[in-house]
């Protein structure tokens, strides 16, 4: 069964429940924001689902409630951030604001992030300086080794980092946007196909004995997408681990590296130029019978702020019972329903 639910209830609830685990009432918002707004994209597995695993590593210390985030270096458009084991949403929204304000000055900002959660939909950051008229890129590190490498053993070597790139269209709330992991597929995309009993694509995973298979309940390991998707992981894992200070390949719940990267048109003399670039190129790709990048999910999001955010029978139980171990009311009208596990 199937429960829709508001997407502000929804987010007023999350925010509940992080504020209920020690989190400042914006550091709640924060999570709850991105959460519910991962959900509206489609993007579940990065959504509210996630909610008690950030809740539990807020109360074991994996992540820090009130974490002291502080600059360890600034200079100009560069900004290096230590986040003190902040959520990663908290971080990443902190870091995509840094980034804004110094490429308005300097044209270009890096900001670097280490000791950071998961952040989850990179795209979410990305859209947001997007929405300022500025290009933004954002890449962060997976806390474990979880990607094995094409013509190698089958063992991990890679994590399953991230990348996600937006550029400001004539539509600002719309920005074109790609969000994509370094491997074939996301672990969240995997769980969600196992949700509803779909199979994985060719070549995406491997199982325990370092077999391919196609069953996302028998992953063990990811694969890249491909021999360029390996050289994409490689170079990726590089630039969220080395370059930030991190560790260069993950190694376990120590933080995980972030970078933002912010690029203001205005400073290059070419917004006009790239404002009608984007409306041209969108409409030569959708002559074609195309998307752009970005298009499901916006359209996706137009769709679930109507009708709801859509929450599985195991995903609102698990909602509700961290309610009850915080003493935080469910809303009104959410019933536990009877757990059911859709094949088709």
């Amino acid at each position: 069964m199937v429960t829709p639910v508001p997407a502000r209830q929804l987010a007023s609830y999350l925010q509940c429940l992080y504020e209920a685990a020690g989190m400042t009432r914006v550091g709640a918002r924060v999570m709850a924001d991105a959460q519910v707004e991962a959900d509206l994209r489609g993007i579940f597995g990065h959504g509210s689902r996630l909610a008690p695993t950030y809740l539990n590593k807020l109360r074991t210390g994996r992540l820090n409630p009130r974490p002291l985030i502080r600059a360890v270096r600034d200079e100009d458009a560069i900004r290096v951030v230590d986040a003190d084991l902040a959520p990663g949403p908290l971080a990443a929204r902190m870091a995509a604001a840094a980034a804004t304000l110094r490429a308005r000055r300097w044209g270009i900002a890096a900001v670097t992030v280490r000791r950071a959660g998961h952040v989850g939909a990179l795209g979410i950051p990305a859209a947001k300086v997007a929405r300022r008229g500025l290009v933004g890129v954002v890449a962060a590190q997976a806390s474990a080794r979880s990607v094995a490498l094409h013509g190698g053993t089958g063992t991990p070597v890679l994590g399953s980092s991230a990348l996600a790139v937006a550029v400001p269209g004539p539509d600002r709330q719309r920005p074109v946007l790609v969000d994509l992991a370094a491997a074939a597929m996301s672990w969240g995309r995997l769980h969600q196909l196992a949700l509803t009993g779909q199979a994985l694509p060719d070549g995406a995973a491997l199982d325990a004995n370092g077999r391919a298979t196609d069953d996302p309940t028998r992953a063990t390991v990811l694969l890249p997408a491909g021999e360029r998707g390996q050289a994409l992981a490689i170079v990726l894992e590089l630039l969220v681990g080395a370059l930030t200070g991190s560790v260069p390949v993950p190694a376990g719940d120590h933080g995980r590296g972030l970078l933002v990267v912010a690029i203001d048109p205005r400073r290059l003399g070419t917004a006009y130029a790239l404002t009608t670039g984007v409306a041209a190129l969108v409409d030569a790709v959708r002559q074609q019978g195309a998307r752009m990048p970005g298009d499901r999910a916006w359209s996706h999001r137009d769709r679930t702020l109507h009708d709801g955010v859509r929450l599985n029978a195991d995903d609102l139980s698990a909602l509700i019972d961290a309610g009850r171990r915080l003493n935080v009311p469910a809303p009104h009208g959410w019933a536990r329903p009877a757990p059911d596990h859709p094949k088709e």
